[in-house]
């Protein structure tokens, strides 16, 4: 193999990139599998020097004012543009007024503003501009296709303020140059297809002067000195303000601002007849109905936008907002729910826009008060009933004491007869009564004996389970001795109320025996609701072993924290339960995923990588801050429990992630641990550790006290 091999299948490899300029430059030289030497070199550059005409394949796209644009092909950057050149009737006189609309656009840079690529003289000695082309519809043509109901959907309220606002940040930022746009419409402002603006045709714009008594505009760009040149130009009249008809009165920001006002409401009425208003005479006997300055309003216009449109288009320029940013900050506070500062809101405004904004803890409160008032309603029901029967009680035993006088006058009659039957009597009333006294004294011992044994079996439950979960050895065994000890004392049938069943349903829902804990539903037990329905949904999805598969536990798993956050550790227990079932690795590590995402919200979930081989867990992601959750909570003693139990890790790699505090590790028996690129600054919780051997750190990352610190057991490993 010679030694220019190399190169030659270096070319080979750029030769699809260079073709489209060869072939744009000169077909006759066009690419070949042989190059010259200098296109071996550097290829493009020649490729570029060899195109004689830059600008290619004109074709006419739009005609207005004194210009006329052209979508064309830019040979040497390989793009289509838009260029502008002046009507074929301008002469050479007129060519300063058509180039100062490009010198205005390249005095901007901003996203929202259209940008100018270049601006030369053709072999006519024609000037000409090239622009970036515009790509889209513009919002002309939205706000004519609002009516039908599928660009109405396209186009909703929020996405036409937000174009809205964007044009606001072009017109603010042309106003932070001094340069004022003066001819601001729907036609003039294009919407790409991913949702951008851009605010086009800056003809008619000036350059504001910095200090009073100077000129409104420097280097020539004033319209005003172009006189006659420019009248073809002029701005369309319905989105002009009126002291802009006058051309000697001084350009203000005031005057953009106006147009805005039109802008928006154009944008909310979905409707602007742009000929029916051609003056301020025709804005005062136009029969449609507009508010007090002119401008058309639509009776579905929120208020307070009906409000922003009227300072905004207000007669007196002094009665306008001041700035853009008081326009622009005004819908932003309406897009966020608050009243404008324009608005003179009302109680209940106020009120409705605190109920949207907060929709959720208003809807929460509102029902914890529903509830409230439906148990004091039932309270004073139950008070009611009570007296109710007491009162009937107590008729009863008025009834009966005049039966019984009657029945004592009847006695005294015979009392003679009788006297020894009497006492024999009141002898036997007297035994009955101390035998029912003992009796009802043993049933009520008896009765809070069964109780005490019901509670002190629900709490055995609770503790058996909770430690068992720990050692997934003894977990099923424990769980069956729970059940057991639970049937043993449900003999004694407690109410229905009774927390025993919850309990026992509880159990029953944890090892996925979903029908026996529903069948205690059916006996007419009083379960927790959500859970019922997720027993319910759940039952059909069991598999012939009696469990979830893999994504309907981890569903479960989320929608028992959605439902209610009280329910998260029996999420958890009923992950490390599951455990028990032979599930592949990769499986364990979708549901080990899946409670990490529920317990960090922010976190990006596919930040965790398990290899199997080595127990190493991988894990990334700056919203990941918790690996650690409370398993059974007591007021002193909180018991810790780690989200990656399940995994078992060995070696965990914690870089790029949020971990501040390394307590969050609790619970993981550790042989290496990686905290390089972590916030991590303390590492007193690691000196405890009985397994940890080898922990990598970065430069710099901690004092040399907290490396000190550590056991010798543990090595530090510092590096990047």
């Amino acid at each position: 193999m010679t030694s220019t091999d190399p190169s030659r299948a270096s070319i080979r490899r750029i030769k699809p990139i260079v073709d489209d300029v060869f072939d744009q430059a000169d077909p006759s030289l066009a690419y070949s599998d042989c190059l010259e030497t200098d296109d071996d070199i550097c290829p493009l550059f020649c490729a570029i020097s060899r195109i004689k005409v830059r600008y290619q394949n004109p074709e006419l796209i739009g005609r207005g004012g004194m210009k006329e644009v052209y979508r064309v092909y830019d040979a040497k950057a390989a793009r289509h543009v838009a260029m502008a050149k002046p009507l074929p009737e301008y002469s050479s006189d007129h060519f300063d007024a058509f180039l100062r609309e490009a010198h205005l656009t390249a005095r901007l840079d901003h996203p929202n503003i259209i940008d100018l690529f270049d601006m030369d003289v053709d072999d006519q000695g024609r000037p000409f501009f090239t622009m970036e082309l515009k790509q889209g519809r513009s919002l002309r043509q939205v706000v004519r296709d609002l009516n039908a109901e599928e660009i109405a959907k396209e186009y909703p309220l929020r996405k036409r303020l937000e174009y809205f606002l964007r044009v606001c940040d072009a017109v603010a930022y042309a106003h932070s140059r001094r340069v004022l746009h003066l001819d601001i419409k729907p036609e003039n402002i294009f919407v790409g297809e991913f949702g951008e603006v851009k605010v086009c045709d800056w003809g008619m714009g000036v350059v504001m002067a910095h200090q009073p008594g100077q000129n409104d505009s420097t280097v020539l760009l004033d319209p005003d000195l172009y006189g006659a040149l420019l009248e073809s130009s002029s701005g369309t009249p319905v989105y002009m303000a009126p002291e802009q008809m006058n051309r000697r009165q001084p350009k203000t920001p005031q005057m953009d601002i106006y147009a805005l006002g039109c802008l928006l409401q154009e944008l909310l009425a979905c409707q602007f007849n742009p000929n029916a208003q051609s003056s301020p005479n025709a804005r005062s006997n136009s029969n449609a109905q507009s508010n007090s300055n002119g401008v058309p309003v639509s009776s579905g216009v929120d208020l307070a936008l009906t409000a922003t449109i009227a300072k905004a288009t207000a007669i007196d320029p002094s009665s306008r907002y001041q700035s853009v940013e008081a326009l622009s900050e005004d819908i932003h506070r309406f897009l966020d729910g608050f009243t404008t500062s324009v608005e003179n809101p009302s109680l209940r405004r106020e009120a409705l826009l605190f109920y949207k904004r907060h929709r959720d803890a208003c809807s929460l409160t509102l029902g914890l008060l529903s509830i409230l008032a439906m148990c004091v309603t039932y309270f004073v029901v139950q008070l009611n009933r009570s007296r109710d029967e007491a009162l009937e009680a107590r008729a009863v035993a008025v009834e009966a004491r005049r039966i019984s006088q009657e029945a004592q006058a009847e006695a005294e009659r015979s009392q003679f007869q009788t006297v020894t039957a009497l006492e024999r009597a009141e002898l036997a009333q007297a035994e009955a009564q101390d035998s029912l006294d003992l009796y009802l004294a043993e049933k009520n011992a008896s009765d809070r004996r069964r109780g005490r044994q019901v509670s002190a079996a629900t709490r055995h439950s609770e503790f058996v389970i909770n430690s068992a979960l720990r050692n997934g050895d003894s977990m099923k065994s424990a769980v069956q001795t729970t059940l057991e000890h639970m049937d043993s004392i449900l003999v004694f049938d407690p109410p229905p109320k009774s927390f025993a069943w919850t309990q026992k349903f509880w159990i029953l829902f944890l090892i996925q025996d979903f029908d026996s804990a529903l069948q205690l539903s059916r006996e007419g037990k009083e379960i927790t609701g959500e859970l019922l329905f997720l027993a319910e949904k759940y039952l059909p999805l069991l598999n012939e072993e009696g469990y979830l598969d893999t994504q309907s536990l981890i569903d479960l798993m989320g929608e028992l924290v959605a439902s209610n956050r009280w329910r998260a550790p029996l999420a958890e227990k009923l992950m490390i339960y599951d455990d028990l079932n032979q599930r592949p690795v990769a499986d364990k590590v979708e549901i080990v995923r899946a409670w990490i995402k529920i317990n960090n919200e922010e976190w990006d979930a596919e930040g965790l990588y398990f290899d199997a081989d080595s127990a190493t867990v991988q894990l990334r992601g700056a919203g990941l801050k918790y690996l650690r959750r409370a398993f059974a909570i007591s007021e002193r003693h909180p018991n810790w429990f780690s989200l990656l139990h399940i995994l078992q890790p060995r070696s965990l790699d914690l870089r790029e992630t949020g971990i501040t505090d390394l307590n969050e590790l609790d619970g993981l028996e550790l042989f290496e641990l990686d905290i390089r690129e972590t916030e991590v600054s303390d590492l007193s919780p690691l000196e405890s550790s009985l397994t940890l051997r080898r922990v990598y750190v970065a430069p710099d990352q901690l004092p040399e006290s907290e490396l000190v610190g550590l056991p010798p057991a543990i090595e530090v490993v510092v590096g990047d």
